[in-house]
């Protein structure tokens, strides 16, 4: 039931202040103490996420696995078999090509549903999907399964983070966000582990139907819990239900009566600030069905405009550049080290040690992020990984595919590269991509951003398979000299043009971007969102909005 309250910014502030300044001030073991239950709530949500790891992890891992290849695969030589680089390219692509539909009709039902109902659909679609892929009695037939399964887990890419997102208090932010890539990590060491044990079940059809099935471990739970959780008190607050929106505030966190008061009221005035962009749109569309339909289409189309295009322009590159940095090998990580010479067992075997590692890496980076900014992890962890593909393509270009030292060298480099990008562009990304969006946009600027990236993510899987499979170019591992260049240009964009949320709070982040401060002067610049009374100040033109808001921070300008 909706509640007519005060919506005036003035009636607001002081509370609204009181919180901003509450949760600036909060310490980590604080923070925990007060918001347990968001953190819980955050780790079921996110739980989704091991899932599609999991799922995804064990398609690119039967392209290298024998059950898989002499089931689906052609001969090419003496008795061995692989999969056409057609159909890894099919298999792989028809995957994204779900994730695309996932993606595009989540990020307009989320705005009509919330993030609750989203994920419960996903999740009962998930596990009728899961039958596809498993009794697939041939190839062709398994792409249509990737297909199907590609759309919820293109709502549990992004709907998990948002959601995280909008419940952790201010400290909390990044490690509730980038939990999301150790989840990626965890179900990809899952996955492996699993192929890396079914290696044994030989040339057996269960050596790969029962890892498939294996995928029904994961949907069940998840959606019990998700049943029970609270609906983000943001979705609420934008839809005018601030009575449910205060009951979900309770269930998140054990703030005291005033405090809880004081955090709505710092919901709702950020969300009126940024209404003021948006509101001849909520004025016009008519609430029939029909207008309802009119204003999910038109959200996606306010992405692209005003102030709100640099923002998704940035959410659009930063996970982009997380596709195109090369990372798609990672994947392909077991293909990649037979085409360097290493055997079958030896090749899972260091996948494994390889993404236990990523995960360490990820850990590590929850504690850089509280040091660090994110603007500097993404740059260094680019720049980095620019010179091991470099360093892989270089150093089999040289010494050829039958020097064994040269092999392990490029096995090893590529286990580096993987621990640099799980400690920097995998876990960074996502708390980017959810810090960014405008609270009203949230949603689907990070579909769209998602989006993007899964469009990169099909050419990524056409070009991969072509470059690395023998039948096909037969790169080998010089296909990373190819990675290396798209690299280096993900570099310069991030260079001159991420901006650096840490620290900031959804208000803050809308005055920085509504008076176009430049990426990199974001950092040292302070801005007050309490500094004025009208909201036309955070929506209108840059004329309107009050030279207060905005001011140098003298201690970050030396």
């Amino acid at each position: 039931m909706k509640t007519s309250e005060d919506d005036s910014l003035p009636g607001m502030t002081v509370g609204a202040r009181a919180a901003a300044d509450f949760e600036r001030n909060m310490t980590i073991k604080e923070a925990i103490n007060h918001c347990w239950k968001a953190l819980c709530w955050s780790l079921i949500f996110t739980t989704a996420i091991i899932m599609e790891g999991f799922d995804l992890a064990l398609l690119s891992g039967f392209y290298a696995f024998s059950a898989f290849q002499r089931r689906y695969g052609v001969e090419v030589e003496n008795g061995k078999y692989e999969i056409p680089a057609e159909w890894q390219t099919a298999l792989s692509a028809g995957a994204q090509i779900g994730q695309i539909i996932g993606l595009s009709i989540a990020g307009m039902f989320v705005q009509r549903v919330g993030y609750r109902k989203t994920m419960l659909v996903a999740l009962t679609l998930m596990i009728a999907f899961i039958f596809v892929p498993v009794f697939a009695p041939n190839i062709a037939t398994l792409m249509v399964g990737e297909i199907l399964q590609g759309i919820p887990w293109g709502v549990f890419e992004t709907m998990p983070a948002a959601y995280a997102s909008e419940i952790a208090p201010l400290v909390l932010r990044p490690y509730f966000t980038t939990y999301a890539n150790l989840c990626w990590v965890i179900g990809q060491l899952i996955a492996t582990g699993v192929l890396r044990g079914f290696l044994g079940l030989g040339d057996s059809q269960w050596a790969y139907r029962v890892p498939f099935m294996l995928q029904w471990i994961w949907p069940i739970p998840i959606l019990t819990c998700v049943w029970m959780a609270p609906e983000s008190p943001w979705w609420l607050a934008r839809r005018g239900d601030y009575g449910g929106a205060r009951k979900s505030l309770q269930r998140i966190s054990n703030y005291k009566d005033q405090e809880n008061h004081n955090k709505f009221e710092l919901i709702k005035h950020t969300i009126l600030a940024d209404k003021k962009m948006h509101v001849e749109l909520e004025d016009s569309a008519p609430k029939t069905q029909l207008g309802k339909l009119r204003e999910s289409l038109c959200t996606y189309r306010q992405c692209f405009e005003g102030v709100d295009r640099r923002r998704t322009e940035i959410n659009c590159m930063t996970w982009v550049s997380q596709s195109l940095c090369g990372s798609n090998l990672i994947a392909f990580a077991p293909l990649f080290f037979q085409t360097a010479g290493i055997s079958e067992e030896n090749s899972f075997t260091i996948q494994v040690v390889a993404l236990a590692m990523g995960a360490l890496g990820t850990v590590s980076a929850w504690f850089l992020m509280k040091s660090i900014g994110r603007r500097t992890i993404y740059v260094s962890g680019l720049a980095a990984l620019f010179v091991l593909l470099l360093l892989i393509g270089v150093v089999y270009a040289a010494c050829g595919e039958n020097n064994n030292v040269a092999n392990w060298a490029v096995a090893v480099l590529l286990v580096v590269y993987i621990v640099v990008y799980d400690l920097s562009l995998g876990p960074c990304c996502y708390s980017i991509v959810t810090e960014i969006p405008s609270s009203k946009l949230r949603a689907p600027t990070i579909a769209l951003a998602r989006i993007c990236y899964n469009l990169c993510g099909i050419f990524s899987v056409a070009m991969n398979p072509q470059m690395l499979n023998a039948s096909a170019w037969n790169w080998g591992p010089r296909a990373a000299l190819f990675w290396s260049g798209l690299c280096f240009l993900c570099l310069v964009w991030a260079f001159f043009r991420l901006p650096e949320p840490k620290g900031r709070n959804q208000g803050e982040l809308d005055v920085l971007f509504a008076q176009k401060i430049k990426a990199r002067d974001f950092a040292k610049t302070q801005a007050d969102q309490f500094g004025v009374d009208d909201v036309e100040a955070f929506g209108g033109p840059p004329s309107v909005v009050h030279s207060s808001l905005i001011r140098r921070n003298p201690s970050r300008e030396a």
